[in-house]
């Protein structure tokens, strides 16, 4: 292959679109500084793939779109063409039959960039594919910067090696070999990731049987369970039902009982306050009893203040009558008074003793009469208590009996949750079998299909190892001839380094011209100066 032309536009410097052409002949591109030969040469490893912005003179990819200058604008995007000619059969088998191949490279100030193979979209490897072995491409040794060419020959063995396999052609092949053994062990590892999945597929088929025989069992056991659960729960049913029927029975007596009970407690408490009414009377009738016993005591005790005072009078008038006995004469007419007297009062004294008996004789009377009231209310009080206590045990009894009703019906109510709940695990039951059967199926339908890709795999292995043992043929002939070529290159090496030492000790030379260049040499070393009038071999020059 052989550059034709390229085509520049919008990259660095051209800012308009500018052509090359490279006819038979060219070999060097001339100009004064600044005019753009280094663009050219950025241009071209940069549409045979240069990544690298250090190698492109900038600090960002986008540097290499022209950024305007002398009043014109920038551009918003780069592009450059390269024309090959393929005269000499030397580019991939797929671009042979092509006379020309045209590269391309674009990239758009927002970052976006693409690349073109004869006007197609293709990607860098497709670019770096075509200049593989032809000594091009932007990390070759046809295209060299100042400075570098002693960076090349200073080159260690492994970068020494890249340069001889590009100009020996066969890059193209290690990336080709590269890519199958890379190929391979995809391969490999889609084996290995497929013994992988059969394993897993045979350890879940085992557990897709086990599971298949645990839902037969369990079906089983569920149709004993829910029969078993029928005839239990219909025995119940009919047991809590006699019981519900003995308790309504046996509430409607009570019911009755209570209704006569209650009969009986209205009529106690019509006794009751009737008992209460005689008694506030009775209370009534005391308090107007006691008020009179406190009147006749009142009037006793003023009797007796009386009978006291006349008493005392009595004392008076007898020791007045002992005083005046010596005046009885003159006095017999007011003493017969004051006997009259004294007999007056002593008969209202005796009237009012009698008075005060009679009274103290009805109020024993009355206070005999209230305690008989009293004794009478308490034996009336104790059969209300027992009245009473009859109640509460009537109406505990009742409490009972509700509870127990209650319970029944609530006994009732979970026997038809329960027969629902059964009904509801029988179609959930029904709806298990149905998916297991589907999952059954569907995991034979999944084993049918591994089994399938694995006979295809196995053809796939087949294939790709007979292809692998022809690659090793193939690449055991390629290292008998890298390792022929190992030799050459040791050969003339050891040739090289043996004519080297020679040409430094100048060994071509008679001993007189040997003395005074190996002189010169010396003295250029240690004093980084010539002798005067020594400056060189004329074979050299």
């Amino acid at each position: 292959m052989k550059l034709k032309s390229l085509d520049i536009s919008g990259f660095k410097s051209f800012q308009d679109k500018a052509s090359i052409e490279f006819p038979p002949g060219i070999c060097a591109i001339v100009g004064p500084n600044g005019c753009g030969k280094s663009n050219i040469v950025d241009a071209l490893r940069w549409v045979m793939g240069e990544q690298s912005v250090k190698q492109l003179r900038g600090k960002s990819m986008e540097d290499v779109i022209f950024a305007g200058a002398n009043g014109k604008p920038p551009l918003n995007m780069a592009e450059v063409t390269l024309t090959l000619a393929n005269d000499n059969g030397s580019a991939p088998e797929e671009l042979k039959d092509f006379t020309e191949i045209m590269l391309t490279r674009r990239l758009y100030r927002s970052g976006e960039s693409a690349y073109y193979l004869n006007k197609r979209p293709c990607r860098l490897k497709d670019i770096h594919n075509i200049f593989m072995g032809s000594g091009l491409g932007p990390k070759s040794y046809s295209v060299i910067q100042q400075g570098n060419i002693g960076a090349i020959i200073d080159a260690g063995p492994e970068e020494r090696r890249f340069f001889i396999e590009e100009a020996a052609g066969i890059t193209r092949y290690n990336s080709r070999k590269n890519e199958a053994l890379r190929k391979v062990e995809a391969t490999n590892q889609n084996l290995l990731r497929v013994t992988d999945i059969i394993s897993e597929i045979n350890r879940h088929m085992a557990g897709l049987k086990r599971q298949a025989r645990k839902a037969e069992i369990y079906k089983s056991v569920q149709d004993r369970i829910r029969k078993l659960d029928t005839r239990i729960t219909i025995y119940h049913y009919d047991e809590h039902t006699k019981q519900i029927n003995e308790t309504e029975t046996i509430l409607k007596e009570l019911k009755d009982a209570d209704i006569g009970h209650t009969s009986k407690l209205q009529k106690l408490d019509a006794v009751v306050e009737e008992i209460k009414l005689n008694l506030s009377q009775k209370n009534h009738e005391i308090s107007s009893q006691k008020s009179s016993i406190f009147e006749i005591q009142r009037n006793t005790d003023r009797f007796e203040n009386d009978l006291l005072y006349l008493r005392k009078d009595v004392e008076r008038l007898l020791s007045e009558v002992s005083e005046l006995e010596t005046a009885r004469t003159g006095l017999d007419e007011r003493s017969a008074n004051i006997l009259s007297e004294i007999s007056q009062a002593e008969k209202e004294i005796l009237s009012v003793n009698d008075d005060i008996n009679v009274t103290r004789s009805g109020l024993d009377q009355d206070r005999n009469a209230y305690q008989n009231i009293k004794l009478k209310l308490s034996d009336l009080n104790r059969e209300l208590d027992t009245c009473k206590t009859n109640m509460m045990n009537l109406v505990a009894h009742e409490a009972r009996y509700k509870n127990i009703y209650q319970n029944a019906s609530n006994n009732k109510e979970n026997l038809k949750r329960r027969l629902k709940r059964a009904d509801e695990e029988l179609v959930l039951a029904a709806e298990k079998v149905t998916g297991t059967s589907g999952l059954e199926v569907s995991a034979k339908e999944a084993l049918e299909c591994c089994r399938q890709s694995l006979d295809n795999i196995g053809k796939e292995i087949k294939s790709v190892e007979q292809s692998l043992a022809d690659k090793r043929k193939s690449l055991g002939s390629q290292v008998k001839i890298v390792q022929t070529l190992e030799m050459d290159k040791n050969k003339l090496r050891s040739n090289y380094t043996a004519l080297k030492k020679m040409e430094d000790n100048f060994e071509w030379y008679k001993d007189g011209v040997k003395a005074i260049m190996k002189r010169r040499s010396m003295q250029k070393a240690t004093e980084g100066k010539l002798v005067d009038g020594i400056i060189g071999l004329m074979a050299d020059i």
